[in-house]
């Protein structure tokens, strides 16, 4: 539609009139003062935004330390410096930020819980194992409840466990009772010595569970049994998902290539997931353990579930980081002897300290177990307690301390420390001031 004459008439009249206006002295004179009382008031301006930012600022520093303060008061974080992974009080080593990042989309209350979704969750747990397509994964709350739930599910076979198998699970019962405690089903035989496949004589078809003993110079080995039918379950309290550098570390990857029908590992630990049971074994045996009527009551929850999904698939991945506990195995000497002899030279330097001596023995998995790593400590004797008593006072603090000692003195291994936690340990030893030298690299502090 064509614009009206009147309309093009007003238009060109409203412009002459602004190009006149703009030419007078009086309209530049106002442009100019108004533009400086703009500039003027730009700093005032800015003050104001960053007070506010700094407002903001405050406000999120109070509510983090509410957080912190409300974390320690339901929670008490864990540094291991004792050399020994798996202790009465934990591991200290925390899982992946990715983990816990999947756990808490989980926790926030605003996500399906049904079977559907839980089902999703076991279809990408199942497409982290080596071999997807033979074998399959349950998941209970607790590793004591995988043991329950296999009992359970195998309960139309005899079930039997070789006296020499029946190992003592790190909570401290023995492998038989922790699998006897809902229901008396499993059959003890032979003696505590060795295995003799004279002692299943009395068994055509049955379940015979092994487990590794920690104590042993080899790992367990899948027997053979002929023609018999029997099903046979490797359990596992501390074991990888594949195998790792460290010898003589099982894996659950070892176990079913060796033709182990199942196996139960703790997903804590050396596996580098969240404190759960694993069941990984052939598909039939595993549908027959999850298809009872109390699995659901055993069933790890969704949280669990995701925590460990994300770390089986940090684990497949070659491109993946590192889990926190693989980090911590794979730290070398000489990152362990630096470290240490920066906290001696730190402590040194304080007037309660007596003595400090740097040390290199072995840390360890287990307290008797097999496994053990090239590893670094701190000896360190206080002016007036004794190692126990300072030992004492370390483990009631926030963080806990977890330190190994004699009668002397404390020792501190920093092989399952996360070198972000040293000047915390320092801190808690008491140390008044860091020393600014830095140690050198070719000197050695005393040893004994």
């Amino acid at each position: 539609m064509a614009i009206p004459p009147w309309t093009v008439e007003l238009l060109r009249r409203g412009l002459n009139d602004v190009a006149r206006r703009a030419g007078e002295p009086e309209t530049i004179e106002r442009l100019k003062t108004q533009a400086t009382e703009f500039m003027n008031e730009l700093p005032q301006t800015a003050a104001r935004g960053f007070d506010a930012v700094v407002r903001a600022t405050e406000t999120g520093r109070k509510s983090v330390q509410r957080w912190s303060k409300k974390q320690t008061a339901v929670t008490i974080p864990l540094i291991n410096a004792s050399g020994t992974l798996i202790t009465p009080y934990g591991t200290g080593v925390g899982i992946g930020i990715d983990a816990v990042e999947s756990a808490s989309a989980c926790l926030h209350g605003d996500i399906r819980n049904d079977d559907r979704a839980i089902s999703r969750l076991e279809n990408y747990l199942q497409r982290q194992l080596p071999d997807r397509d033979e074998t399959r994964i349950a998941v209970t709350n607790n590793f004591h409840a995988a043991l329950l739930a296999l009992v359970i599910g195998m309960s139309q076979e005899d079930i039997v466990v070789h006296r020499s198998q029946s190992i003592r699970l790190p909570n401290g019962v023995s492998l038989v009772d922790a699998m006897n405690s809902l229901v008396p089903m499993v059959q003890e035989v032979g003696a505590n010595d060795e295995i003799e496949m004279s002692d299943f004589k009395d068994f055509d078809s049955f379940c015979f569970v092994m487990a590794d003993n920690e104590a042993s110079d080899t790992p367990q080995t899948q027997l053979d049994f002929g023609n018999r039918d029997v099903t046979q379950v490797a359990v596992l309290p501390v074991a990888t998902l594949k195998p790792s550098k460290l010898s003589g570390l099982p894996s659950v990857e070892q176990m079913l290539n060796q033709g182990v029908d199942l196996v139960i590992v703790q997903g804590g630990g050396v596996f580098g997931g969240p404190d759960c049971g694993i069941l990984i074994g052939r598909r039939e045996v595993v549908d027959a353990i999850t298809h009872t009527s109390v699995w659901p009551s055993l069933a790890a929850n969704t949280a669990v579930m995701a925590m460990l999904s994300t770390t089986l698939k940090d684990v497949a991945s070659a491109i993946a980081l590192k889990l926190p506990i693989e980090e911590l195995m794979e730290t070398s000497e000489e990152n362990l002897r630096t470290r240490g002899e920066r906290l001696a030279m730190r402590m040194s330097g304080s007037e309660s300290i007596k003595s400090c001596q740097l040390t290199a023995d072995d840390a360890r998995i287990t307290n008797k177990g097999r496994w053990k790593l090239p590893s670094r400590q701190v000896r360190i004797e206080h002016e007036s307690m004794t190692g126990e008593q300072w030992a004492n006072r370390l483990r009631d603090e926030i963080p806990s301390l977890w330190v190994d000692f004699d009668e002397q003195a404390i020792r501190i291994d920093l092989r399952w420390v996360d070198p972000a936690h040293d000047k915390q340990i320092g801190e808690l030893l008491g140390a008044d001031q860091e020393s600014t030298a830095e140690p050198n690299a070719g000197s050695e502090m005393p040893t004994e």
